[in-house]
């Protein structure tokens, strides 16, 4: 039997690849079974793209590292570190969203994430935005930035290129910021942890505008 392909991560791969979290790291000699005189210098990016669950390490130049850098690690998923090959047990974001600085195997490398960008670190404060922001008051911000909801749903309509109901939440972003409905990037954070109900990357978009068009 030859198994199938999944369809809905090709879907994600197409639609989500601009969601990507991304560390600067450093090897973790202490790891390490045979470090290299250089390792030390070497600096590294770590990359995860939540489209695929793959992650990718790129070694940017270092002078007077003794390396050119480049792709240090293709664009892949990678094997929890431990796992057998007959294993499907693969590493996830939740893997990596962890408190920095912390090691993780990639590869059979061991690696200290040490800093990561702006959005990944907003995305593991998550909960703290949510907390403080009420996903209610959004609503209504929102409800009084439209004069037509019709215009919302159109929107949303036009996005779903496969008339699924649903669509991944970079193009979710991207219709609510089309709309110009002043947003700003926490309450679109807030507002993306809120609908993305099923944790699966997508937002029932009607749900959506009949949540809106609900508050009088």
């Amino acid at each position: 039997l030859i198994p199938r392909p999944r369809a809905f991560d090709a879907l994600k791969q197409e639609e989500l690849d601009k969601i990507i979290f991304r560390w600067k790291a450093k090897f973790d000699l202490d790891l390490m079974e045979h470090a290299g005189p250089d390792d030390s210098k070497r600096r590294f990016v770590v990359s995860f793209y939540m489209s695929d669950s793959s992650v990718a390490v790129y070694e940017p130049p270092v002078s007077n590292s003794g390396f050119l850098g480049g792709k240090f690690l293709q664009r892949q998923r990678v094997r929890k570190h431990g796992t057998a090959k007959t294993e499907s047990s693969y590493i996830t974001h939740q893997d990596l969203l962890f408190d920095l600085p912390g090691s993780v195997w990639i590869n059979g490398y061991p690696f200290v994430l040490l800093e990561c960008d702006r959005f990944t670190l907003r995305y593991r404060n998550r909960g703290n935005i949510a907390s403080l922001l009420s996903v209610d008051s959004i609503h209504w911000k929102i409800r009084g930035g439209l004069e037509d909801l019709q215009t919302l749903l159109f929107a949303f309509e036009d996005a779903d290129e496969k008339k699924t109901g649903a669509v991944f939440l970079d193009v979710f972003v991207k219709v609510l910021k089309n709309c110009d409905l002043q947003v700003d990037e926490d309450e679109m954070l807030a507002l993306v942890q809120h609908w993305d109900q099923k944790q699966d990357g997508t937002v029932a978009y009607k749900d959506f505008v009949e949540a809106i068009a609900s508050l009088h």
